[in-house]
């Protein structure tokens, strides 16, 4: 059994089956590319792929293989809904069931649950499959294999790969893989960070072309596109590849290139869900990187003159302000809970549109209003403008009652009987909502809006139309920045209307 720790691959050829696409059952011989990804495997891998090139399927023999050979082995694969973790579960029980008797014999009958578990209590190994999103699942035991599949789909991935990874021990072994699920995710964070050495995954990076299945015959393509030829010539793609990308191009539209990557810059960024100009945000990402980084703000004076620390949350300041400055403030409110939604508060220069600050944080609603008087003072007692919405009534309260905030927000409606209504913050809600979403697409098409948050940037390229037509972040990612920038943007494009910046009567 030794040689089978070392290489695998004979032992499962040798002895596990696999259910086909067409619904064969067969002996389990590794693929072109399952063998490139066997021979480059490393203990920590990060894997971009197309969908359906047999991933699931070799990491789970590898686990399996290494639970059967090696007593005292624990193999958790993580799976990114329920459907896909009855799929993965459902391929180790064809392992165990098509398993030559003699290796049954050895390893003994594994018990089974309804955990979606195989235990095998004479040499103590176990197999267990888990569905991302479980709190409680792989806690308090050692995860000698661990698989994140379509980690990109993941909800929370970022405090849940902390909290597997963390039982994993030194010699063990974790595979990430996904498909891409735009930017902005901690997937993409992960992939990025690895290209350049910045954590422990190795990259591992496989395109459509490269499983033979993807190809559909027919005659000789008389005309090619300048893209086809490059492809053609460059990796040597035949016709009926060529023709089965057309199809699909023409199913996918836009999608295809995230779901079928053809390298690891357009699969993030292709959507047509995306609301924002994604080449126009690239060019400020690029931007960004060659700028200093930004001052880290740990305290802001309070109204009695005592030091005010700003964590957990964080200020970042790119720009001070300065006197005679005009400045303008959005704030988005959330519940500050540890797992909940973040406040944030972007100020800008209301003269130039740059961004200059921002706040972010999970922090209380009445702790986020002490900071936003503090931040608004110091920026030339700014024009303060901050979601009603929710958990905004509580922070817009605490500034008015409490902090007797000078220069707060106050949202305009129109009445045919009434007239001009003032009403303080600003309410986000199917009226005002497009309004912001498609201002703030415009300025930064034109390059109206200067950015500096790197992770502004991410949230703006995940803010997406949904399948339902709404505007927001997509799943695993948020938008409190871009909230907070619209409505910062919002005001800034407002003229100051006359009685609605002061205190109104009675206040």
């Amino acid at each position: 059994m030794l040689e089978s720790r070392r290489d695998p691959r004979p032992w499962i050829e040798a002895n596990l089956q696999i259910l086909t696409k067409d619904r064969r059952i067969i002996p389990f011989v590794f693929n072109e590319v399952q063998v490139d990804y066997y021979q480059h495997r490393t203990p920590w891998d990060i894997i971009l792929k197309p969908r359906q090139l047999g991933f699931t399927t070799a990491i789970s023999g590898l686990f399996f293989a290494d639970c059967l050979n090696t007593p005292n082995t624990t193999s958790v694969l993580m799976a990114h809904d329920l459907q896909s973790t009855e799929h993965i579960f459902q391929i180790a029980k064809l392992f165990w069931q098509r398993l030559p008797e003699e290796e049954r014999r050895r390893v003994g009958a594994p018990k089974y649950d309804n955990r979606r578990e195989l235990y095998w209590e004479r040499i103590g190994s176990r197999f267990l499959v888990g569905t991302a999103g479980s709190t409680k699942f792989g806690r308090g035991q050692t995860i000698n294999n661990l698989h994140c599949s379509e980690f990109a789909f993941w909800p929370r991935p970022q405090e849940a790969l902390v909290a597997l990874s963390e039982a994993v021990p030194a010699e063990g072994r974790i595979v990430v893989e996904s498909t891409a699920n735009g930017v902005g995710n901690h997937f993409h964070e992960l992939w990025q960070e690895a290209k350049s050495g910045g954590n422990r995954f190795a990259t591992h990076m496989y395109v459509w072309w490269e499983d033979p299945t993807n190809a559909l015959s027919g005659p000789a393509l008389e005309t090619l596109t300048a893209e086809e030829r490059t492809f053609r010539d460059r990796w040597g793609l035949s016709d009926d590849q060529l023709r089965w990308r057309r199809a699909k191009q023409r199913e996918l539209r836009d999608r295809f290139r995230q779901e079928y990557p053809e390298n690891d810059l357009d699969c993030f960024l292709a959507s047509t869900r995306a609301v924002f100009d994604l080449q126009a945000l690239q060019q400020m990402a690029a931007r960004i990187a060659g700028e200093p980084a930004p001052e880290a703000v740990a305290a802001l004076a309070a109204r009695d003159g005592e030091a005010m620390g700003v964590s957990p949350a964080r200020l970042l300041v790119w720009r001070r302000p300065e006197t005679g400055g005009e400045y303008v403030i959005g704030a988005d409110v959330g519940e500050g809970l540890a797992d909940g939604d973040a406040s944030c508060a972007i100020v800008l220069d209301r003269r130039t549109g740059e961004q200059v600050a921002e706040l972010h944080g999970r922090i209380s609603p009445e702790r986020f209003a002490h900071l936003l008087d503090a931040l608004g003072r110091w920026y030339q007692r700014a024009q303060l403008a901050v979601e009603r919405n929710n958990h905004g009534h509580s922070t817009l309260n605490t500034l008015r009652h409490v902090c007797h905030y000078p220069r707060l927000y106050h949202h305009v409606r129109y009445d045919a009987r009434a007239g001009a209504q003032p009403i303080l913050g600003w309410p986000t809600d199917q009226a005002t909502k497009p309004i912001l979403v498609d201002d703030l697409a415009a300025a930064i098409s034109q390059g109206a809006v200067l950015i500096h948050s790197r992770a502004l940037i991410d949230e703006l390229m995940t803010f997406v139309v949904t399948d339902t037509g709404s505007q927001e972040a997509q799943a695993g990612c948020r938008d409190d920045r871009v909230m907070a920038l619209g409505i910062a943007w919002q005001v800034r494009k407002r003229p100051l209307a006359r009685g609605t910046t002061q205190r109104p009567e009675g206040w």
